[in-house]
């Protein structure tokens, strides 16, 4: 049998289809009908039952820090959040012995997997419908989620991530390894190097601060928000961690580093603020953590084994190159 590693995409997909049918056998689900949605990183298929409902099952890829006691957290927020307010969120159904993370294995992929099903959520992506308006329901819905954080508690025992470091996933820091010499020149070395100083100042302020974390979703762009009759939904939490709103705030302004950037940002702002007060404290704290969203994202395209991923490298590095320099220009 060809090792996991070396399937495609879909090759892949095809060696988690009947891992998926094992996890199923833990939920009372009659299954009518199993598709497969994305295998582009988590392995997402759509269940549809006898009944008539539809529902969402994540096989978690093993990597990024997505341990049980992280998908554990994710599930008991969404129970929480669904629980507490009106907010659309994909809502974890218990397995038949209550859980809402189960384990299961297949034949040819290496290891047992965190699979875990919630509710379908219907819309399209906000990405094909950006427009100030809803950009300034984003504002408003990012701080619902903030509200609701500050007196969330995950269970007690949980090990989560931190975002009190300038890279607070578990890969390690690619970006000066010497493999990789050639896509970090002196210069642009330099101007990486200076942003992770400012990145770190930023969050020595915060942690200065006296304002405790909070967990945040840490992922809410564009593509991970549906909207349905004008409704904005959130999903994918799994990247969620403790953190501070601005740090929130700047991962969904990233991708927005355009032309239009200024617009996109006072929209949004607009929006928080029908809520909340807007959390950043000096001019340019977003920025600082507008650039360590980049950096992040540099360091992810050298640790994912993707080969596609690695054709891209050099422009990509490049790219954020650019927007560092431009971003310290502007906030630094």
């Amino acid at each position: 049998m060809k090792p996991y590693r070396n399937l495609t995409e879909l090759g892949q997909a095809r060696r988690l289809r009947p891992l998926v049918w094992n996890a199923l056998q833990q939920y009372d689900l009659p299954v009518a009908r199993l598709r497969l949605v994305t295998n582009e990183m988590n392995g997402i298929f759509r269940v549809d039952t006898t009944r008539g409902e539809k529902y969402i099952l994540r096989v978690t890829l093993p990597q990024g820090g997505h341990t049980r006691d992280h998908v554990s957290a994710e599930m008991d927020w969404l129970r929480a959040l669904a629980s507490d307010t009106a907010l659309n969120v994909p809502r974890p159904l218990a397995a038949k012995d209550g859980s809402l993370v189960v384990e299961a294995g297949g034949p040819g992929v290496p290891e047992l997997r965190l699979c875990a099903i919630f509710s379908w959520v219907p819309g399209a992506d906000l990405g094909d419908h950006l427009s100030t308006a809803n950009m300034a329901k984003l504002g408003e819905l990012m701080a619902q989620l903030h509200r609701h954080a500050l007196s969330y508690r995950p269970p007690d025992g949980l090990e989560l991530l931190h975002f009190d470091r300038v890279f607070p996933f578990t890969e390690p820091v690619r970006l000066f390894e010497e493999r990789y010499a050639d896509l970090f020149p002196p210069e642009r070395r330099a101007v990486y190097e200076q942003a992770i100083a400012w990145v770190q100042t930023a969050i020595d302020r915060l942690k200065a601060s006296g304002e405790p974390m909070r967990i945040l979703h840490n992922d809410l762009h564009q593509w991970n928000v549906r909207i349905w009759r004008g409704r904005l939904s959130p999903i994918d939490f799994e990247d969620l961690m403790w953190g501070w709103p601005v740090q929130d705030i700047a991962t969904t302004l990233y991708y927005h580093l355009n032309d239009s950037f200024f617009a996109v940002r006072d929209a949004f702002q607009e929006g928080y603020t029908r809520v909340s007060p807007w959390p950043e404290r000096y001019p340019g704290e977003v920025g600082a953590f507008l650039a360590a969203q980049g950096m992040m994202l540099a360091n992810f395209i050298l640790e994912d084994p993707n080969p596609a991923w690695k054709i891209q490298a050099p422009e990509f590095i490049a790219r954020i190159e650019k927007r560092l320099r431009g971003l310290m220009d502007q906030y630094g």
